[in-house]
């Protein structure tokens, strides 16, 4: 029962490989990808772990923090940008199995450094793929990289104070990008179908090493890329209930665009018998290209309470609903065979009800303190495909932030942050189940003042790594973005 107990664990690993989609979304379609990956919208804020409460003057925070329009008392215009250095990596392990060793080094591309049995020796003879070495068609590696550089559209925004009898008001338009549509992932050891899936209720291994029970199994490359932007534009509105007490509203309208990409490289079929496996060379290749164009509208309800010494606000976004519109073209490429097809639908995302709260301390006149707590309840995001059905793809997260601004002298400004992050998805076989992907982004920022003109830059970074695991291998997945900002604001005496 040994061999049998080998050729278990091995294709559950084959079938949890084909199964990639527990980590990064991985092996289903393009769909919701990058809706998720929100932009800053503030440097000021970026600069400070992008907390959104005590940033006195900044019309940049109107679509976060509308009631924060309050703390403009003159007409003021700014113009922002970024750039963003994103670098993604994978590495794949294999632990080597007692009956089929050979699979762990076909897997890690390393077949190389083995030898041919020498049939000229007396006694040497080939009777099956047990006895010879299986080794790929071709020369893709387990691991890859994958870099981006992307530079963020420029964000403007005009933000307008007046006065309504005694109550004191403000307006303001603004141009943003909402969301980073930018996306990318691939595996390169995609094994399929999913032969002894722990989801299955029933289990077929083969009772012997003939040809008519030995299990195929389908090995293939398989990446997906987007590149897009989802864009904003809209006005805010806030209203002074009292001199300490403000109330703010803002409206976006969504607009965006994407291209997209799938791909899939065949790069052998496994038959997996009693006691060894055999690799046969595949030819087929499938492609996949087209848009999607996304609409949706988000509103933003917010209010504040400004002291002498504290600061608190909150901030509330209502369900929001993005609809994607797509058309896609594949091209099928075979041995004898090739064609092409095209297919358009559309996709909708209902993201739920998320809400922020934030407190900021001035613990000396030169120095205030900033606290913030958002909250992102993904796990009911619903998504409503082309055919109707219904998922909810995304895991919910809890987020802090805190930071800093010290004001050395008048017409400089210095700030660092740091906030908690996470993706909307979790590692393949979690310990804590639910709990997604997480990590932290590390700010520094500094802001100068020169007459009525404020330049502010801004720096984030962040890195992280998680594991996919299965019976006998490890996906070690990593992440590494900078990015830079800076604005410009202009105040027109008012």
């Amino acid at each position: 029962m040994k061999p049998l107990t080998a050729i278990l664990a091995l294709l559950t690993t084959a079938a949890l490989l084909g199964d990639e989609a527990r980590g990064q979304g991985f092996g289903r379609p393009l769909t919701t990808q990058g809706i998720d990956q929100a932009s800053s919208q503030s440097v000021r804020s970026a600069g400070e772990g992008n907390i959104f409460v005590g940033l006195d003057g900044d019309p940049s925070l109107m679509f976060e923090n509308p009631a924060s329009l309050q703390s403009i008392k003159e007409i003021e215009v700014t113009l922002n940008g970024q750039s963003l250095r994103s670098s993604f990596n994978q590495t794949q392990q294999y632990a080597p199995l007692k009956y089929y060793s050979n699979f762990s080094l076909l897997m890690e591309g390393l077949t190389g450094y083995i030898g041919n049995p020498d049939t000229n020796i007396a006694g040497v003879k080939l009777t099956n793929a047990g006895d010879t070495v299986q080794r790929p068609y071709d020369n893709y590696t387990p691991g890859w990289t994958h870099s981006s550089t992307k530079g963020k559209p420029v964000q403007g925004y005009l933000a307008v104070p007046f006065r309504v009898n005694d109550m004191a008001c403000a307006i303001g338009i603004g141009s943003v990008e909402y969301a980073n549509l930018d996306w990318y992932f691939e595996n390169n050891n995609v094994l399929s179908p999913s032969i002894l899936s722990v989801k299955q209720s029933t289990i077929t291994i083969p009772a012997n090493n003939t040809d008519s029970l030995a299990i195929p199994v389908q090995w293939y490359l398989s990446s997906q890329s987007r590149l897009g932007t989802l864009y904003g534009y809209g006005a805010a509105f806030s209203a002074g209930l009292s001199d300490n007490i403000a109330l703010g509203v803002s409206a976006l309208i969504l607009s965006g665009r994407s291209d997209d990409f799938e791909s899939r490289i065949d790069r052998g079929k496994l038959l997996f018998y009693n006691s060894f496996f055999r690799l046969d060379s595949v030819y087929n290749r499938i492609s996949a290209y087209g848009t999607s164009n996304y609409s949706g509208a988000e509103l933003n309800l917010s209010g504040s309470y400004r002291g002498r010494y504290v600061a608190l606000g909150f901030s509330v976004k209502p369900p929001t609903t993005i609809t994607r519109k797509f058309t896609t073209n594949s091209a099928i490429d075979t041995t004898g065979f090739f064609s092409t097809s095209s297919v358009s639908g559309e996709d909708k995302t209902m993201l739920p009800w998320r809400g922020t709260v934030g407190l900021s301390l001035s613990l000396r006149p030169n120095l205030r303190l900033g606290l913030s707590y958002e909250m992102r309840p993904y796990v009911s995001t619903k998504f409503t495909a082309s055919d109707g059905s219904v998922s909810y793809p995304w895991l919910s997260a809890n987020l802090f932030h805190i930071g800093a601004e010290f004001i050395p002298a008048p017409w400089l400004a210095l700030r660092a942050g740091a906030r908690q992050e996470a993706e909307v998805f979790e590692p393949v076989d979690n310990p804590l189940e639910g709990t997604p992907v997480g990590f932290t982004v590390y700010s520094l920022g500094v802001g100068f003042v020169v007459e009525e003109m404020t330049v502010d830059v801004a720096y984030e970074y962040s890195s992280y790594k998680y594991s996919d695991t299965w019976a006998d291998a490890v996906s070690i997945n990593g992440a590494i973005r900078h990015s830079v900002m800076a604005d410009v604001s202009y105040r027109i005496p008012w």
